[in-house]
C-alpha cells in the first residue's frame, strides 16, 4: 500500500497537495545481477585459475597479487550491489492532486525528473504481459497525452491496475476542481462577495 499521510517533497509546488507515491517493483532491482551472473561465473572461473596457478608457482608477488585482485572485485560487486539498493529508494513516481512526478535518480550519474500534467492525460493504459509479469504482479503504466507528444511509459510498476485506479480517480477530482472554479458566479453570489467585502473594510478613526 502506498503512503498517504502528509508529505513535501523536493521541488512540490505551493498549490499542489500529495496524495500517493509508489517505487519500482524488486524485479528492476534484481535485473542488472540477472544480466551480471555470466560475467560473474566467468570472472569466477578466472580467478579460480589464477588461485591454482598461485599455489603452483612459488612466488610471493603472484600471490600478493593474486590477494589484491580478488579483494577488489569483492569491493566492486558489493559496491554495485549496495548502489543497487540506494538507487531502487531513489527511483519513485509521485502522484499528486496537479501532476505526475517522475524521478528518476542515482547515486552519482543521474538526477532527472519529468512532470506530468494531469489535465494534459487523455488516457492511462496498463500493459501486463507474459507469466513472469502476471504472476509477480508488474508491468507498465503507458500514460497517453491529449497533445502530439508520443505516449509516456512507466516500467516496473507494482499491481498497476491498482496505480492506474488509484491515478484515474485524482485525476477525476483535479477535474472536477477546475470545473468548479470556472463555474460563473450568479448575480446574487456577487452581490453577497460585494457586501462581504464592504463588511471587511477597516473603519475610519
Amino acid at each position: 500500500m502506498p503512503s498517504t499521510e502528509e508529505y513535501d517533497f523536493k521541488g512540490q509546488l505551493k498549490y499542489e497537495n500529495y496524495q500517493f507515491f509508489f517505487r519500482k517493483h524488486w524485479m528492476h532491482f534484481l535485473k542488472p545481477f540477472f544480466l551480471m551472473i555470466p560475467v560473474f561465473i566467468l570472472i569466477f572461473i578466472i580467478l579460480l585459475g589464477l588461485g591454482r596457478l598461485s599455489l603452483m608457482v612459488d612466488l610471493v608477488f603472484i600471490r600478493v597479487f593474486y590477494v589484491l585482485l580478488a579483494t577488489v572485485i569483492t569491493i566492486v560487486f558489493l559496491t554495485i550491489f549496495f548502489l543497487q539498493i540506494i538507487n531502487f529508494y531513489f527511483d519513485v513516481v509521485i502522484v499528486t492532486d496537479c501532476r505526475i512526478v517522475v524521478a528518476r535518480k542515482t547515486v552519482f550519474l543521474r538526477n532527472n525528473s519529468d512532470a506530468i500534467d494531469l489535465t494534459k492525460i487523455q488516457d492511462i493504459a496498463v500493459e501486463a504481459q507474459g507469466i513472469l509479469r502476471n504472476y509477480l504482479r508488474y508491468g507498465k503504466l503507458v500514460i497517453t497525452l491529449s497533445t502530439s507528444a508520443p505516449p509516456i511509459t512507466i516500467q516496473y510498476v507494482p499491481n498497476p491496475h491498482f496505480y492506474l485506479e488509484w491515478t484515474n480517480r485524482v485525476k477525476r477530482e483535479h477535474i472536477l476542481q477546475r470545473q468548479e472554479k470556472k463555474k460563473p458566479t450568479t448575480h446574487a453570489e456577487k452581490q453577497e462577495e460585494y457586501l462581504q467585502d464592504i463588511h471587511n473594510l477597516p473603519v475610519s478613526q
